[in-house]
């Protein structure tokens, strides 16, 4: 139907172009109006030129696994269709910047970075839960908006569980400055490579420099296997400790010497936070930064804790029921939690009980699933 780019005032379906307003992996970005409802929305569009089959195909996954993600950070999708030969998403629409952009006209503060930490990787372990994996996480897929509010964007080569991997046998999908070690060795990426992608980015938003670099696209891929970065406190004084430990740890070449899932970094991180905020003593921020990678399958922890009040369970084990329910309903879940404790004897009833708190049926069974990990 167009073989340009469209400009202002053209019409796609039942929307008019405003503006455009970048290119993403997939296509280029118009800020466009509904023409009933006049609401303001961007939409993606899949242009002629770049419709090839595995293109087309990429659209198609991008616009699949949006449709199940459903979540205050990350850009939610509100339509797709075709217009003649047009293939066009339709999305939220999100004021702001980029940490790209951000990051070029303002230095960010300790306090900033710990909270785009924070709230990227709550995106991430809804992410992670569902089974889909970014693969492309970095400072120009991350959206800052006046509110403060992180919009985790461009899902365009996410890996899915049920998905095959379009990748071929020696092609790289995703950006080299920023990618994991097994992604280069063409090993699947997991949700520690995201983990690795999101240590890059936080090295980078504090030090104003890449943890690796080099001059060829060979040197930057030797780098992320071999060279082991300038520790952050060295490059930033400033940088806590444990903060620099933390990046570090995300940034371990081997993957089981990372942080295992989101929800661990997260942890950590906010950890760092009630840390700036209170100026308590950095002690307790390296016991956990320094500690082994966590095994999902020991209890000792669990066991080692105390029974937490009114109820007959270890209160570690609440704990992470609460968390990994608050990355669907929010802060009330602890309070949620908490009933179900008082009210049942067993760790599989509270979890299925927690679970009607949930409304969408996908994110209720992802909810159950995470009781595994």
């Amino acid at each position: 139907m167009y073989s340009m780019e469209l400009e202002p005032g053209q019409k796609v379906g039942d929307y008019e172009i405003l503006a455009r307003l970048g290119v993403g992996g997939l296509g280029v970005v118009y800020e466009v109006q509904h023409g009933i409802s006049h609401r303001r929305e961007a939409m993606k569009i899949l242009l002629p030129d770049q419709s090839g089959p595995e293109m087309v195909e990429r659209f198609h996954r991008e616009v699949q696994t949006l449709a199940t993600l459903n979540h205050v950070n990350i850009a939610a999708l509100h339509n797709a269709f075709y217009c003649g030969n047009q293939l066009a998403m339709v999305m939220e629409l999100v004021k702001g910047e980029t940490l790209r952009v951000r990051c070029q006209r303002l230095s960010m503060t300790l306090a900033e970075v710990l909270d785009v930490a924070s709230q990227t990787l709550r995106a991430l372990v809804y992410a992670h839960m569902l089974g889909v994996v970014h693969r492309d996480i970095k400072p120009s897929n991350i959206m800052l908006t006046p509110e403060g509010v992180i919009k985790l964007l461009d899902f365009g080569i996410a890996r899915t569980e049920k998905s095959a991997d379009l990748t071929n046998a020696g092609h790289l999908v995703g950006s080299l400055s920023y990618m994991s070690p097994e992604q280069i060795r063409g090993e699947k990426a997991s949700p520690r490579s995201d983990i690795y992608a999101l240590g890059v980015t936080l090295y980078e938003l504090l030090s104003g420099r890449m943890p690796v670099t080099g001059s060829t696209n060979y040197e930057i891929m030797m780098g992320h296997m071999e060279r082991v970065p300038v520790p952050l406190h060295e490059l930033l004084p400033t940088a806590p400790l444990p903060l620099s430990n933390a990046i570090m740890r995300a940034l371990e070449k081997d993957p089981a010497n990372r942080f295992q899932s989101a929800d661990e970094f997260l942890q950590a991180v906010q950890l760092l936070s009630a840390s700036a905020r209170l100026n308590t003593s950095p002690s307790l921020l390296t016991t956990v930064m320094n500690a082994s990678p966590i095994s999902t399958g020991s209890s000792a922890s669990a066991s080692a804790a105390k029974p937490a009040s009114g109820s007959g369970f270890p209160s570690l084990e609440l704990e992470q029921v609460a968390r990994k329910l608050a990355v669907f309903i929010g802060p009330v879940a602890k309070i949620v939690v908490k009933k179900l404790a008082a009210q049942h004897t067993e760790i599989d009833v509270i979890y299925r009980e927690a679970a009607k708190q949930i409304s969408s049926e996908t994110d209720r069974a992802a909810f159950l699933r995470s009781k595994l990990q």
